[in-house]
């Protein structure tokens, strides 16, 4: 059970991190050609309010994501919302035609979501 508590807690830092920080720095990882978030979203052919949506929803459920560590009650609502999220990011990869290597971020996120989300 503490595995899925470290997993929990890595996710939810983890999407802190690149949306409270690193959002307008360039990553190696960016979807396409896109050097912050928000060309992201355009670089799937997504419209922008999709990113201000998510700039929005996705850190708050990252952040009830670590609270869940402590009151149990919102984690599964939080890791399936976060999941389907993933599978948003994994998507718009696929949209770009991105490599595997730009891809490994969100499908280490969508794998350790999924353990947590078929284990809760």
């Amino acid at each position: 059970m503490e595995i899925l508590k470290i997993l929990q807690l890595l996710i939810g830092v983890s999407i802190l991190y690149v949306w409270l920080i690193r959002s307008h720095r360039p990553s190696k990882f960016r979807v396409g050609n896109a050097l912050n978030l928000r060309e992201e979203v355009a670089e799937a052919g997504l419209p922008n309010y999709i990113y201000d949506f998510s700039r929005i929803v996705k850190p708050i459920f990252a952040f009830f994501l670590i609270l869940g560590i402590l009151w149990n009650p919102i984690t599964l609502p939080c890791m399936a919302f976060t999941t389907i999220f993933m599978i948003g990011a994994v998507f718009m990869h696929f949209q770009a035609k991105d490599s595997l290597f730009k891809m490994i971020p969100a499908l280490t996120l969508l794998c350790f979501c999924s353990i947590i989300l078929f284990n809760s």
